[in-house]
Order: C-alpha cells, then sequence, then structure tokens
C-alpha cells in the first residue's frame, strides 16, 4: 500500500527579501481580520509558500507579532508603517555613506594614469567613469550641486538614462532634498526627452538656467569635490574628478560665472488653442521685437491692435523661456525662428 509523503519544505535561504508590493495584500487581509491565522490566511486564498515567505518578513519588519505558531496580532499601520519607514530611511543613508567610498576606490581603481594620489586629481578614461563620478558629486553633497550641461558625451548618455534616474529628486549625504542649479546649454534643447526631463526637473525643485556657449559638463557640490567630463578626445570620453587640494575651487567659480550669464528657464505652457501656436504674425512680431519696436509700432505695421499684440509678446515670452524682449529675440535667432 503506498504511503503519502509530505512535501519537503524548502529550507533554503534567501538574502533577498520579497518586495513591499507582494508583501502589501497579505498585510491588508490580516488588517480585516479580527485574529489572523493560517487558516483564514489560506481560506483567503494565499499559499503556503507565500505565507512561508511573507509572514517572516512582516515580522521582522514588526508590522505583525506572533500569539502562537499559527497565529498573529497585527501592528496597527499609524504604528508600524512609520517605524518601517524610518528603517528605510536609515538604510538609505548607510547606502549612500557607503557608495561614496566605494565609487571614490572604484575611479581610482579604474584611472590606470591618474596622478598621485595625494594630489586630489583622479583622471577619468571612459564614459562609465565619468558619470559615475558625476553620481559621486551629487551623492556627496550635503546642501547643494552646481551642474552644467553642453551636448557631450556624458550629456548624451543621461539622456539615455531609464526616466527615473532622470527624474528622481536628488537627495544630499543626509538624506535631504537638494538645492540643485543646472545650466543647460540650448544646442541641446532639440535633443528627445531634454525637455521632458528639464519639465520634471523644476518640478522636483531644481533651478535650471539656458547658458550658450557653456565650456564644458561638470558639477560641483558643497564638499569641495567637482568632475569635468572633457569631451571626446580621440573616441575615447574622458574627464577629472577633483577634491579642494586639486583645485575644484576653480570649477566652482567657472560654474558660478555661467550661471550668472544664464537666462532662468520656465516651464512652458500647453497651446490652448491654434491660436497660441507660433504663426507667420508671431515670427514677424518677433523680428521687429528684436529690432527694439515698441508695441503700438508693432501694431501698426502689422494692422493689428496694440491689445493684440500685447498678448502675444506675453505667450512668446512663455514660449522662448525669456524673461526680456531681448532675451526672447536673441533666443528666437539661435533657434531659426526669424
Amino acid at each position: 500500500m503506498p504511503t503519502s509523503r509530505a512535501k519537503p519544505r524548502n529550507t533554503r535561504r534567501t538574502t533577498a527579501e520579497p518586495p513591499d508590493d507582494a508583501t502589501a495584500p497579505l498585510y491588508l487581509a490580516m488588517l480585516q481580520m479580527p485574529n489572523p491565522s493560517v487558516d483564514l490566511l489560506l481560506a483567503q486564498g494565499f499559499s503556503r509558500d507565500q505565507l512561508d515567505e511573507m509572514l517572516p518578513v512582516l515580522e521582522q519588519r514588526r508590522m505583525i507579532q506572533r500569539v502562537t505558531s499559527d497565529t498573529w496580532t497585527v501592528v496597527p499601520p499609524d504604528v508600524s508603517l512609520p517605524a518601517y519607514a524610518a528603517q528605510l530611511e536609515a538604510r538609505a543613508r548607510m547606502l549612500r555613506t557607503t557608495s561614496q567610498a566605494m565609487a571614490r576606490v572604484y575611479l581610482r581603481s579604474r584611472s590606470a594614469n591618474r596622478t598621485a594620489a595625494s594630489s586630489g586629481a583622479v583622471l577619468l578614461n571612459s564614459l562609465v567613469d565619468v558619470a559615475q563620478a558625476l553620481h559621486q558629486v551629487t551623492t556627496g553633497a550635503q546642501e547643494w550641486v552646481l551642474s552644467s550641461r553642453v551636448d557631450s558625451p556624458l550629456s548624451r548618455y543621461l539622456l539615455q538614462a531609464p526616466r527615473p534616474v532622470s527624474t528622481t529628486p536628488f537627495l544630499g549625504s543626509h538624506g535631504a532634498p537638494l538645492e540643485v542649479r543646472l545650466a543647460i546649454d540650448p544646442v541641446l534643447l532639440p535633443e528627445a526627452n531634454v525637455v521632458d526631463i528639464m519639465h520634471a526637473r523644476a518640478a522636483s525643485g531644481d533651478a535650471i538656467r539656458l547658458t550658450p556657449g557653456l565650456p564644458f559638463t561638470g558639477a560641483v557640490n558643497d564638499q569641495g569635490l567637482a568632475m569635468v567630463d572633457l569631451g571626446d578626445d580621440g573616441g575615447s570620453p574622458v574627464g577629472i574628478l577633483l577634491d579642494t587640494a586639486a583645485g575644484s575651487g576653480r570649477v566652482k567659480a567657472m560654474l558660478e560665472f555661467v550661471w550668472h550669464l544664464g537666462t532662468p528657464w520656465r516651464p512652458g505652457t500647453t497651446p490652448s488653442s491654434d491660436y497660441d501656436l507660433l504663426d507667420p504674425r508671431d515670427r514677424n512680431i518677433l523680428r521687429l521685437m528684436a529690432g527694439g519696436v515698441s508695441d503700438a509700432a508693432i501694431a501698426r505695421q502689422l494692422g493689428i491692435s496694440s491689445r493684440t499684440v500685447e498678448r502675444r509678446v506675453r505667450v512668446l515670452l512663455d514660449r522662448l523661456n525669456a524673461t526680456t524682449r531681448f532675451q526672447a529675440g536673441v533666443l528666437a535667432a539661435r533657434q531659426g525662428l526669424i
């Protein structure tokens, strides 16, 4: 007579916890039960394997407490969830701190032709090194980061990154939001995703300016660490990572200078009708604006009312992200609109 054998329990230990979206349904189901038990959870459709995997995780996160081998009490969410969030924040702070030290080791080990370590300068011989240096400058900041973007290998690499990487707010080494100032060369505006990313960065609190003729893509932080993407030299992207002793202050002075030369960028609005689109009349208004012609004179030349000219001028300033009529004319000429 055949004998039934119990299914062997999987005793292999795993190091990866199930994601929050996997444990959330179980926690929600237990919240709705006066006395959660294995039998009730099995009746709700959870499998034995799911319970074996996720119940210990909820216990570890202090979201439930064991009463017997098969029953639990649920810790109220207004107590357990803030405590769990605090654990995640502490873990994130530890990872950010650790990543800075690891990134420095990584960059120094990858830089075969670097200068002496005491000089505080590390040569970057690949695009990965340059991107990692930018990450190190950002994550190593405590209060602020000042950056610039030109049409460089690093800028194009960043544009191809997954959307969350480009749009997530920057946090400093202490976990607090950073004050981020970003100067962008207008030559990048026609590139795919640039304007969408600028909108997302502005929504997260970053200050953005358009500065024609920026010298390089780079960044500097409040801890005296700076990086510069030197572009494509003989087909190989290169750069340099500098600390205070190696001259990061000079990078900071340059980026501060070009920042003050820039024009503040304001997210434009979607045209509400065809009337808001740039038509031949708007182009004529732009040409006359660039020549310093007054609104009244523009109205006479084009045969429209002064009020219409004033309204169109406001629309054009917004569309070009300009603060003055002169800036609007310059930006329109640069973009080939006039």
